[in-house]
Order: structure tokens, then C-alpha cells, then sequence
């Protein structure tokens, strides 16, 4: 693997940590045809505040024009780049977030616009985004809904281990979230901050949540087949309100 474009992804996104990047596995490092794309959509993968600042700035605030011209509210717009979040960092494909499938070969701008103006007709047409299935994830087996007896245990157990290891701040707002029932407008109030940086700062927070959880599975797994993990994935995205709001009354 040559550093090369390492370095030069880097330069491009000063402002990001580049030790984001250089830590992630080397599967995911082969040199790509537009390096900065790729390495800033590796570092938002990676969990890096930063890089999501400046993605954000990059992609999402260029469709807003878009959505704006088709009359949306502000509320409306939140909702739409909320769900390209989701489409982008939380949706997997073959074990991996479905960005890094797209970045790296120029089309991310595309493909955000492309995201942005289905959402946004989904959001008038009062159709409700299907919750993430097995398909969504690379499988196509209904069983992968399922987890036995044992595994709940194992993932209950890794779910409260990873929402204990969260920032303080992740803790406070998804606790804010879930076990108090604050909207998103409301933690922006609280905050004193734009709607969108509460909506990315509750995403961020559930995506850190989901890293962690699966760390936790695999440590207490060790050599977790794909189709096992894909069960525990597809548990923590169908439970994660009711053991969040669980959780967190509990600790409460």
C-alpha cells in the first residue's frame, strides 16, 4: 500500500486528523482516482467530527439550494439531509458503510444529489423510509432478523458495555433523545446550536453507539462469521430506541 495518497488525502482536509485514517484496515486503503473524495469519506467512517464538519460543507450543503427550490420548509430539509446521513453512514453493503462504495471515483456529489432529491420526494409524497433489512445490509435471508436466546443475552450485554464507554456528550444528548423524549429542535434550543449540527450530533452519537457495539459482540465473538454479525447489525438497528431508552432510565 503506498502512503502516497495518504498523505496527499490528508493535505486535501487539513482540519481532519489524518491518524483516522492511517488506522483503519489496510482493505479499505487501496489507492482510489479521487484521493481526497476517498479519504474524507474513510474519515467520516472512522468516526472523525471533523471530517463530517467538512463533508457536510462539501456535500450536503450544495444540495440545499436544490431542496430549497422545491419548496421545502426548513424542517423539510433537516428531515432529507437526515436521511441521506442515514442512507450514506449507517446503511451497510457488503459489511461496509454504503458511501465507500461510491467515494473515490468522483461520483459522491452525484450520488448525494441523486439520495437527496428521492428523500426529498419520499418526505412530500408522505412516504415513511422502510426501516433497514437484511437486504440493506448485503443479505437476503429473513432469519437474519433473528437472534436465539443466547445471542439476545450477548447483545443486550454489549449494548449496555458500548453505550457506557460514549463521550459525555453522546451519552447526555441520546439520553436527551430517547429516555426524555427531546426532538431534535429542542436539543438545538438547549444547545444553542442549528438544527442540522444537533441532527448531525445525534447522528454521530448513534453511529459511534453502533461502532462500539459491534466491538464489544466481536470481542466477546472472536472470529464472528459475516452472517453472525450481520444478525447482531440487523439487531441493534431494530432495537436500538427500546434498549437506548431502556438503558438509559435504568442508569438514570
Amino acid at each position: 500500500m503506498s502512503a502516497e495518497w495518504l498523505r496527499e488525502g490528508a493535505a486535501a482536509w487539513p482540519d481532519v486528523d489524518p491518524g483516522v485514517v492511517e488506522a483503519l484496515p489496510a482493505t479499505l486503503l487501496s489507492e482510489p482516482a479521487d484521493v481526497p473524495e476517498r479519504w474524507l469519506a474513510l474519515a467520516c467512517v472512522a468516526g472523525s467530527a471533523a471530517a463530517m464538519r467538512a463533508f457536510e460543507r462539501r456535500y450536503l450543503e450544495s444540495v440545499e439550494g436544490a431542496l430549497r427550490q422545491r419548496g421545502l420548509s426548513d424542517d423539510e430539509r433537516a428531515e432529507v439531509l437526515q436521511r441521506v446521513r442515514v442512507r450514506l453512514f449507517v446503511a451497510q453493503r457488503d459489511g461496509a458503510a454504503v458511501v465507500l462504495h461510491y467515494a473515490g471515483d468522483g461520483r459522491l456529489g452525484g450520488l448525494v444529489r441523486v439520495i437527496a432529491v428521492r428523500e426529498a420526494a419520499r418526505l412530500r409524497s408522505g412516504i415513511v423510509p422502510r426501516a433497514l433489512t437484511p437486504d440493506d445490509l448485503g443479505g437476503r435471508d429473513l432469519d437474519l432478523r433473528v437472534l436465539d436466546v443466547r445471542q439476545q443475552r450477548l447483545a443486550k450485554g454489549a449494548f449496555e458495555r458500548a453505550a457506557a464507554g460514549l463521550t459525555r456528550r453522546d451519552r447526555t444528548i441520546l439520553r436527551l433523545h430517547y429516555a426524555r423524549g427531546v426532538s431534535g429542535p429542542r436539543l438545538a434550543k438547549m444547545y444553542g446550536v442549528h438544527r442540522g449540527t444537533a441532527a448531525r450530533w445525534l447522528e454521530s452519537a448513534r453511529l459511534s453507539l453502533l461502532r462500539r457495539f459491534l466491538e464489544e459482540v466481536e470481542t466477546a465473538v472472536p472470529n464472528l462469521a459475516r452472517r453472525e454479525r450481520l444478525r447482531f447489525d440487523t439487531w441493534f438497528r431494530s432495537n436500538v430506541e427500546l434498549t437506548l431508552s431502556r438503558v438509559f432510565k435504568t442508569a438514570a
